[in-house]
């Protein structure tokens, strides 16, 4: 570099000193001429390049920002536009075909994606693995299958739906790992239970039918295993044994027909017994013949149906039929109905309909199972037909609420888990029933009952949980055996059991003050440093070591035993002396006192 420089201000002076000894220019001093220099106003640029800014220091470019006149030194810039993301200097290549594996288990999102990246390709993969259902749970990736379990009996049925179960949640309410329930909206029953004989009238009788019913622990009643007596009518409770009769309904002693084989109950009669051919009415004396008739009331509530055809009669059409077309009953078969409402199924029997209009035949009052109106929100729900708003929640069923607004289709009333005004109070935490009202709770480390520390608030059931405290006093936090200040106002310091006032003061203590401090004064040490001394007693100095010494008297701190050289008696008339301790002059005088 330095010799072309030299080489090109070589051929400059040349040229230069061949035009007539022009000066060279050289605005900004860096020592590049002006004709030669790119930015002669700046000292630390002046060479012609083609590069783009590198705001990030990367060494990778910007695109956009084009660089044409620098120095000496690369930084700033760069030759190539290849950034990727300009303001970040971790990130700068752009790979294409890469997998997001966010958790990092090998299970991989939707791809193939193109990623901005650096040296290394980190949440990715560069080739796809089996799918994942949770990229931010490393645990699972997997979907697992679910079945509605509307029932709660723990056995789903149905489509199935896919679940991805993340962080080892159980499955959604209302639904089941397992699927099978023959009766999804009943608890009670879940399985198929084969069995082999029937009892469908209940009368103890059954007949031999095999098949699978739909049960719980066992086959529900009218159905069993065992071989019960052989029923001739299973849907009669009162026919139960099969006789020979021949039908005879009028009483005239003719039937009509073969004898048949009758399903009859014990001691059960039929008028008649034998028929005669050719009566058309057996059972009824008064009619021999068939008349055609083109209207009927079969039910025999006086509306009459278009219904051709022919009946036994006498001369005349019975009652019931006519010879005439007629139109005006619905349904000839049920004298209950006869008029054509218009309505909206009621499934749930709530009084009120929903769907499309349908033409339904009735009596003088709407038919049960249909509502002439059609506002039904819930259709299956016979405890919600409208919708009603409310402005508190109770999600959890601990009677606190929540403010929250809204609408829901209702019933009488609004349903469970819903209010117009609050409850018991405002819920803390509306997603646990265990959990309902915010307390003020301190740290108690040590365990006492009692905390210490800054207060903070816990969601709690109305009492302040372990290892929390609804004190925070304790003014040893780290020892479970203080935990209150106590006045101390005597203190026995060498542990005597006597004690000495002190100036009252603070301690820290559990139920009792610790030693060496006591509320209460426990005699009154003299010397509170020496356990052998704790009382005042006035003694006599006794020289001659006989027991008993003279005046003057001295106020001594003493223990429990005597201190050699004192006594506690004063009296001695010559304390150098120790056969001598009383002064005889005195006890004479003492004497004459007493005898007088």
């Amino acid at each position: 570099m330095r010799m072309t420089r030299a080489w090109v201000w070589l051929a400059l002076g040349l040229q230069l000193g061949c035009g007539g000894g022009m000066g060279i220019r050289d605005l900004d001093g860096d020592g590049h001429p002006a004709e030669l220099d790119c930015d002669d106003a700046n000292p630390t640029r002046w060479r012609s390049v083609t590069g783009y800014a590198d705001t990030d220091g990367d060494g990778h470019g910007e695109s956009g920002q084009r660089i044409t006149c620098v120095g000496d030194s690369m930084s700033g810039w760069a030759r190539e536009a290849d950034d990727c993301a300009p303001g970040d200097a971790t990130r700068w290549r752009s790979v294409p075909g890469l997998y997001p594996d966010s958790d990092g288990d090998g299970a991989t999102g939707p791809g193939p994606v193109t990623v901005c990246v650096g040296a290394t390709v980190v949440g990715y993969q560069e080739q796809p693995g089996p799918p994942d259902c949770d990229d931010g749970d490393a645990t699972v990736s997997a979907l697992s299958q679910v079945w509605a379990d509307t029932d709660g009996d723990g056995l789903g049925a149905g489509m199935a739906n896919a679940w991805c179960p993340s962080r080892g949640r159980p499955p959604p309410s209302g639904y089941a790992l397992t699927e099978g329930d023959c009766a999804p909206g009943d608890a009670k029953r879940w399985r198929m239970l084969p069995f082999t004989h029937r009892d469908a009238d209940g009368d103890g009788l059954a007949v031999a039918m095999e098949g699978t019913v739909c049960s719980g622990e066992q086959l529900p009643p009218g159905y069993d295993t065992v071989s019960d007596p052989e029923d001739c009518d299973d849907r009669d409770a009162n026919r139960t044994v099969r006789v020979e009769r021949w039908l005879d309904p009028d009483g005239d002693g003719y039937g009509d027909g073969a004898p048949v084989l009758r399903c009859a109950g014990p001691g059960e009669s039929a008028p008649g017994e034998t028929f005669r051919g050719g009566d058309c009415a057996p059972g009824d004396g008064t009619r021999w013949g068939h008349l055609s008739y083109a209207a009927r009331d079969a039910d025999g509530d006086g509306r009459f149906s278009r219904s051709a055809g022919e009946v036994c009669s006498g001369f005349w059409l019975p009652a019931g039929y006519a010879w005439e077309e007629r139109d005006d009953d619905c349904d000839d078969a049920n004298g209950a109905v006869y008029f054509t409402w218009s309505v909206h199924a009621d499934v749930d029997a709530d009084g009120v309909g929903s769907g499309a209009a349908a033409s339904v035949c009735g009596g003088a009052t709407v038919p049960t199972g249909y509502s002439t109106q059609d506002t039904d929100c819930a259709p299956q729900d016979a405890t919600a037909w409208r919708m009603r708003s409310f402005t508190h929640r109770d999600a959890d069923g601990d009677t606190y609420t929540v403010a929250q607004s809204g609408t829901v289709c209702s019933g009488a009333a609004l349903p469970a888990g819903h209010a117009s005004q609050p409850l018991s109070g405002e819920d803390c935490d509306d997603s646990n029933a265990t959990v309902y009202r915010s307390l003020a709770a301190y740290s108690d480390t040590d365990g006492d009952g009692v905390g210490a520390g800054a207060a903070t608030v816990l969601c709690t059931n109305g009492q302040v949980p372990s290892p929390w405290s609804d004190r925070g006093t304790d003014c040893a936090e780290e020892d479970a055996a203080r935990w209150r200040t106590l006045p101390a106002r005597h203190e026995d310091r060498d542990g005597d059991g006597f004690t000495t006032p002190i100036p009252t003061q603070a301690v820290c203590s559990g139920q009792e003050l610790p030693a060496p401090y006591f509320a209460k004064a426990v005699g009154n040490d003299c010397d509170d440093a020496d356990a052998a001394r704790y009382r005042w007693s006035y003694l006599y100095r006794d020289q001659d070591a006989d027991g008993v010494g003279a005046t003057p008297r001295e106020m001594m701190c003493i223990g429990s035993s005597a201190v050699a050289g004192w006594s506690r008696y004063g009296d001695d008339s010559d304390d150098h002396d120790d056969a001598v301790q009383t002064d005889e002059a005195a006890d004479e005088e003492l004497s004459l006192i007493l005898d007088l």
